[in-house]
């Protein structure tokens, strides 16, 4: 898929895409753990013209795969969809 540039100047580099997620009875979290390649100074991936060779777990944000949930509300690729669900933080563990 060939993403085109306007596609790309959506994204305001808040980097919060950049944390792993994980999935859970259909609901999906945000967890606390930032991928290697962000530059958490900065909130730009380090190796972004070859993310998804250099880290092949990078997830391509396609249509498709922003509509199942994965970036935060306030997110320009998402300020379109209706009813959008936006990921949970990860419940805190109970001490």
């Amino acid at each position: 898929m060939r993403i085109s540039k306007s596609w790309e100047e959506k994204c305001r580099r808040c980097g919060r895409c950049c944390y792993e997620k994980v999935e859970h009875e259909g609901d999906i979290y945000y967890t606390d753990i930032p991928c290697e390649k962000l530059d958490q100074a900065t909130r730009l991936c380090t190796v972004y013209e070859n993310r998804h060779k250099a880290r092949p777990g990078c997830v391509r944000l396609t249509p498709r795969i922003i509509a199942r949930g994965v970036l935060p509300a306030d997110c320009p690729y998402v300020e379109e969809i209706e009813d959008y669900r936006a990921p949970h933080p990860w419940p805190e563990e109970e001490s």
